[in-house]
């Protein structure tokens, strides 16, 4: 079962780590984790595609109607790419020489291994 973030903090009233639940977009965990010092390399990838996430909802964009074909660089090469009409994008991630799938909207993104083990 998915919940929001908010929602997860209410119900545990705690600190929460980046993995204990799934990466929904909301603007205040973003905001929180670009302040943290120290993201462990799994982090800055969830920093990353959370961020860009954030930088459609600041650029008020119609998700569905926006294409991206955005390329990050330096230590953890990305890249976010979706055409007109899609509901969902991908992005490519290079992390320590793994090539990870991700997909996005912008209300979050989830693994791409994760969404297919639904079609086994």
């Amino acid at each position: 079962m998915r919940i929001s973030i908010e929602k997860y903090i209410k119900i545990h009233d705690e600190k929460i780590e980046m993995g204990d639940c799934p990466m929904k977009y909301s603007e205040i965990e973003v905001k929180k984790l670009l302040k943290t010092k120290d993201l462990s390399l799994e982090d800055q990838v969830k920093v990353n595609i959370l961020n860009f996430i954030r930088t459609i909802h600041l650029n008020k964009q119609d998700f569905i109607e926006s294409s991206f074909g955005s390329k990050f660089f330096g230590e953890l090469p990305m890249t976010f790419q979706k055409n007109p009409g899609q509901v969902m994008g991908i992005i490519t991630a290079t992390v320590n020489g793994e090539v990870r799938k991700y997909v996005f909207n912008d209300q979050g993104y989830e693994e791409l291994g994760d969404l297919l083990k639904l079609v086994e």
